[in-house]
């Protein structure tokens, strides 16, 4: 009988927070310096660790790339908002979740995002991982508009894709760049486009709860 590999707890937990370290730290340098002038041996000793951990841990510099692409993608607040609207069936308090969850994520991940979107055209490597970025982002709000045709309430004539456009408009990246770049406060702006994507998108009919 072949014997199962043992998977240490505490090996498996150290691996993540040095790969969590090394990510950190890599972003930290893209933004400071940008991507072409930052170096795997600079991300090293920012994180603290040995060049060859960072090969190890999580890769190259494209590897770190996506690396901070998936963690922007998987991130806690984004799947919280997953789940909470999953369990909702009133159209309006969806939104808002919406509005609260991007804006969180937006808040936590807007370093790595600009490092992604202010130099995706000017290195293969960075249109590669932001297309990771947004397409993640894009997949999420599909799931949004999918549930909001489900629970119903929508004003008449919207197809779930152009229920999905508007939710894009309203809470993709660019949504929260304006209006952060009016010098607006991140609950100011998360108020604001969750009340105007419910003007959009929810029947006057629809009783707020």
């Amino acid at each position: 009988m072949a014997e199962r590999g043992y998977r240490s707890p505490v090996r498996e937990k150290h691996a993540e927070e040095t790969r969590r370290m090394i990510v950190e730290a890599a972003t930290e340098l893209f933004a400071e310096r940008g991507y072409g002038r930052t170096s795997v041996a600079a991300v090293a000793a920012a994180a603290g660790v040995a060049v060859n951990t960072v090969y190890t841990s999580v890769g190259g510099k494209p590897a770190l790339l996506i690396a901070l692409a998936e963690d922007g993608v998987a991130d806690e607040a984004a799947l919280e908002t997953d789940r909470l609207v999953a369990a909702s069936s009133d159209p309006r308090e969806i939104i808002r979740l919406v509005a609260e969850g991007t804006g969180k994520v937006r808040r936590r991940r807007q370093k790595a995002l600009a490092v992604l979107l202010d130099n995706r055209d000017a290195d293969p490597d960075v249109a590669a991982a932001a297309e990771v970025a947004l397409r993640g982002i894009r997949d999420r709000i599909a799931v949004v508009a999918a549930r909001l045709v489900e629970v119903g309430g929508l004003r008449g004539g919207l197809s779930r894709k152009k229920v999905e456009q508007i939710l894009w408009f309203y809470f993709g990246i660019e949504a929260w760049r304006t209006a952060r770049g009016f010098g607006w406060s991140w609950a100011e702006a998360g108020g604001w486009l969750a009340e105007q994507a419910t003007k959009a998108l929810v029947s006057a009919g629809v009783t707020p709860r």
